[in-house]
């Protein structure tokens, strides 16, 4: 399938660099677009309406990690550089970003971070779009060091320091308990605690999993450049499912209950663990890494609704939403969207429902 078919107009895009709590709203105040796979029906409406859409039984899957800083320094002789971290690999390798233009870098360069003269960082080989594969040692430094000294380094939303150092839960999810993500798990951002306990008044579940996002958020790694998006690839990226919740889900599955990802990073989790099983097989507890890449011509197993943000255009996250909802459903409310206007995009943007 060609990728030029994801592509849509973005003169009316709003991306907003802060997250709506900073905006002098209510994290539950967005804008919520409704997509019913059924009729192929579309509904404007604002995301405090999202109960009227659930159903008692209703299994809701939550991702609970959040975003870490993400920038170090480290130094080399007497050179001085940043280093960005965009994830994780399952070789225990990471990738990362050199900020520097000044420093020869190349494999075996060694780098000693300037906060923490115990964390290396061995540079190992070159990636596509001026990354490295890298090795921090001991890698059980890099999550606290980061959380203590890190900044935040973005691509194409620049974060304010002050608001990200000073206000951090405004950029995790209420429910957010584990640290690990580069990039925020943004479709939960939207729930408040008052709209988690309308839907647990109305009979819904709840279960929590926990997928650390890394590298696939990466601009250059969700913006499809190859012209068939069969020719993509995505990062692999570290998941945990918990006893409880695997027993929850086959539960709500083997009972006719609909289970709802919250995101997509809870919709590859699940998937991934279905992939290569029939599909009333029951999924398994288990901790590991997922490559898996969603695109049309995909057999869903486990998820029965996805809630998403907004997604750019001739990216991995709106061919895996135009995988469960349909090419044309899709698109055409990205036609709908940017014709209104007013919607905004990315992880601080609003929000979309398919049912």
């Amino acid at each position: 399938m060609k990728t030029e078919e994801f592509d849509f107009n973005v003169d009316s895009r709003v991306m907003p660099h802060d997250p709506v709590e900073l905006r002098g709203k209510s994290r539950d105040s967005g804008r919520m677009i409704v997509l019913d796979r059924s009729t192929s029906k579309i509904e404007h409406t604002v995301f405090t309406s999202i109960c009227d859409f659930f159903r008692p039984g209703d299994l809701l899957v939550l991702n609970d990690s959040y975003m870490l800083s993400n920038t170090l320094w480290f130094q080399s002789d007497s050179e001085s550089t940043q280093i960005t971290v965009y994830g994780h690999e399952s070789d225990g390798s990471t990738i990362v970003e050199i900020k520097s233009e000044r420093l020869s870098v190349k494999p075996g360069l060694i780098l000693t971070s300037t906060d923490n003269d115990q964390l290396t960082c061995s540079l190992i080989e070159p990636q596509p779009d001026r990354l490295w594969k890298a090795r921090f040692e001991p890698i059980e430094l890099l999550v606290p060091t980061l959380d203590q000294h890190g900044e935040r380094l973005d691509e194409t939303i620049p974060l304010n320091p002050t608001k990200w150092k000073s206000t951090p839960q405004a950029y995790r999810s209420v429910y957010a308990k584990a640290p690990g993500s580069l990039e925020i798990p943004s479709a939960g951002l939207h729930f408040s605690q008052e709209l988690l306990s309308q839907a647990a008044a109305k009979g819904v579940e709840m279960a929590y999993i926990t997928l650390h996002v890394g590298a696939t958020e990466v601009f250059a790694i969700r913006h499809i450049s190859a012209e068939e998006i069969e020719n993509h690839k995505v990062r692999s990226e570290y998941f945990e499912v918990g006893e409880k919740a695997a027993t929850q889900i086959n539960r709500a599955r083997a009972e006719g209950r609909r289970v709802i990802a919250v995101g997509t990073t809870v919709m590859r989790t699940l998937e991934s663990l279905a992939v290569n099983k029939e599909i009333k097989t029951t999924v398994e507890a288990q901790a590991g890494w997922t490559d898996l890449y969603i695109y049309p011509g995909f057999n869903f197993k486990v998820v029965d609704v996805l809630l998403t943000n907004l997604h750019r255009p001739r990216s991995s996250h709106i061919v895996l939403t135009a995988a469960f909802a349909g090419k044309d459903l899709v698109m055409r409310s990205y036609d709908e969207i940017t014709e209104k206007g007013g919607y905004e995009f990315d992880m601080f943007g609003d929000s979309m429902l398919i049912v």
